[in-house]
């Protein structure tokens, strides 16, 4: 098997909630082809609903999954 840049592509599981899409699981991320469908069909079998579950590619910007540990703005000048 010749390395092709589509063996490269890593993909990503996300589920669409009533504010939008996000990443349905941390563990649900830069993911093989083979792992993503593995996921996908664990999800519908699990009780998720298909229509609700969409795989993107990793880096697609429509679906930015930013990081989980952002706080957010903190105010400095309490003193």
């Amino acid at each position: 098997m010749t390395n092709t840049p589509q063996s490269d592509l890593k993909y990503k599981i996300i589920q669409q909630a009533s504010n939008g899409w996000h990443l349905i699981e941390d563990q649900a991320q830069n993911l093989t082809k083979g792992q993503c469908d593995r996921m996908l069909k664990r999800y519908i079998r699990d009780g998720e609903n298909p229509n609700d579950l969409k795989a993107v590619l990793q880096d697609d910007v429509r679906f930015p999954t930013g990081s989980t540990t952002d706080k957010g703005w903190l105010p400095t000048n309490l003193l």
